[in-house]
């Protein structure tokens, strides 16, 4: 018989309420150990229910997490394309319901098949799944990564360093069995005595892997604490200015004082070899303009230092112009010695998938809508290869690893988190973008318009950092490194594992459930499908 009404309403209470505590564990609350126990409510309202209701649970999940992760998506669409809210509210539930909906719906439904099943390893099956659903994700057209899990781990670097195995997802693998581990024995609380026994041996088999988590942890927080390798000191400067989001002739070469200020400042307390501005610091075109590289040059022979910055850069060609988000490097003499040109482009924000449609179309464009740069090798710096990633293109660990694989020591990031002005925003980011300092076992400077800008060491760790919505400078001593960790030469081989693995499970139920003649789509029923 299907739930009641009061029932339903119930499954979708304790839905929502773990949707709550998944949100509370990142920032800006950021209480991380909800995370190990926010899905179990979601859990046990799926395992008592049917197959259809847990379609409707996952969906309404993917709903509520989103929200709790992203306030600040609504307004960013009131600003960035001056639209009603009405028209933010509508963005954000097609993005939800695109981007975490239906995988959320899809790991409801092969849940509700393995309650019960796989004894002692049921919740490293579950947590499989949960992967599944999280690289369904990232790998959608328009695909996002935002507040994945394993993310919430961050401010903890002991319980994090395994992302040099399997990057965000082996964490997330650990904290999601732990969850389906405390589901389960809850609703095993009242079943058989073998049932019981399951459950506490899932808790105890997922003991062991969060036990081995830590050890590992604590381990490669001491062999880093031991690296001695010869440091260089770098800074990252922060003027926490916002030009609005639109390009105005006005704002061309605007601001660039406050940050020549903010390096000689910077220099005059402490040298650094390299100084860093964020994406969009310049407001004008480096290479056409001659009288801005002379300052430039005045300003860097001055501070003894180099400079890596974000700025438009305009390329004319016999079709007309093209505009790339790029990063430059500056020698002392004022010389561009290194350009990257931005790959991996925002939709709706640096491009425009869908041309004929002008209801996200900013219709002061021009310098904000981009063209995407090619395949580019990191590029010489003083403080040895730099690996460069704009914005976005630092949420994913594929990135980080293309960058070590083509021989980057370091990684540098440059982002605009102005065009939000949202601390929530900015703090997610932060979180996810840590995660690629342990992934690939480098530092990474992240030089951000409003911050935090943030020096973060090869275990995650932050040397330095410039709070959200202030100026300042950042400061540490960087370490170039080489080599390539585990996860850096097999990438995401574990989170298709996971895939592989919840496919066959999926796959096996199916057909146990086509031949099975137990009752089907009821309470009493569903535990026992297909074990």
């Amino acid at each position: 018989m299907p739930l009641s009404l009061m029932r339903l309403g119930s499954a979708f209470a304790l839905t929502t309420l773990s949707g709550v505590l998944y949100a509370l564990a990142f920032p800006l609350v950021g209480w991380w150990p909800l995370a190990w126990v926010a899905l179990v409510p979601f859990l046990v309202a799926v395992g008592a229910g049917d197959a259809r209701h847990a379609l409707g649970l996952g969906a309404w999940l993917g709903i509520v997490a989103s929200y709790g992760v992203g306030t600040w998506m609504p307004d960013a669409v009131v600003n960035y394309y001056q639209q009603s809210i009405a028209v933010g509210v509508l963005m954000f539930l097609a993005c939800a319901l695109w981007q975490a909906s239906w995988q959320y719906a899809g790991f409801a439904v092969l849940y509700r098949r393995l309650v019960g099943c796989g004894g002692a390893w049921g919740p490293l099956l579950v947590a499989a799944a949960w992967v599944s659903a999280e690289m369904a994700r990232v790998i959608v057209p328009f695909g996002n990564p935002w507040a994945l899990l394993g993310y919430s781990q961050t401010p903890v670097p002991l319980l994090v360093q395994t992302a040099d195995l399997a990057g965000v997802h082996g964490i997330s693998f650990v904290v999601a069995a732990a969850n389906a581990a405390l589901a389960g024995w809850w609703m095993a609380r009242r079943r058989s005595a073998a049932a019981r026994r399951a459950a506490r041996a899932g808790l105890g088999v997922v003991t062991i892997v969060a036990a081995a988590t830590v050890v590992y942890g604590a381990r490669a927080l001491r062999d880093d604490a031991a690296d001695h390798a010869p440091a260089l000191p770098v800074a990252a400067a922060q003027a926490n200015l916002d030009l609005g989001t639109q390009w105005k002739s006005e704002f061309y070469g605007a601001n660039l004082r406050v940050y020549a200020d903010l390096t000689l400042a910077a220099v005059a307390s402490r040298p650094a070899r390299l100084v860093i501005w964020p994406e969009s610091a310049l407001t004008f075109f480096l290479e056409s303009e001659a009288v801005y590289r002379a300052y430039l040059a005045q300003l860097l022979a001055r501070a003894g230092t180099t400079l890596l910055t974000g700025g438009p850069r305009l390329l004319s060609h016999d079709g007309g112009e093209e505009y790339r988000n790029a990063a430059f490097l500056v020698s002392p003499a004022g010389e561009v010695q290194a350009v990257y040109d931005k790959g991996m482009l925002v939709p709706f924000a640096e491009y425009f998938p869908f041309s004929g449609s002008d209801l996200l179309r900013r219709q002061f464009g021009k310098v904000r809508e981009f063209t995407p740069g090619g395949e580019q090798a990191p590029f010489a710096t003083p403080i040895g290869t730099a690996g460069m990633m704009i914005c976005n293109e630092a949420m994913l660990g594929s990135e980080a690893i293309d960058r070590v694989r083509r021989g980057a020591e370091w990684l540098v990031t440059l982002t605009n988190d102005s065009w939000v002005g949202r601390r929530q925003y900015a703090d997610i980011a932060l979180a996810m973008v840590r995660l690629r300092a342990v992934e690939v076992r480098r530092w990474l400077v992240r030089s951000s318009t409003s911050g935090p800008s943030v020096m973060i060491d090869p275990a995650g760790r932050i040397v330095d950092r410039v709070a959200f919505g202030t100026a300042g400078v950042a400061r540490a001593d960087v370490v170039p490194r080489r080599g390539l960790t585990i996860y850096a030469r097999i990438g995401d081989a574990f989170a298709w594992g996971c895939v592989i693995v919840s496919v066959a499970a999926a796959l096996r139920l199916w057909r146990s459930a086509r031949t099975s003649r137990r009752p089907q789509d009821s309470p009493s029923a569903a535990p026992l499908v297909g074990c």
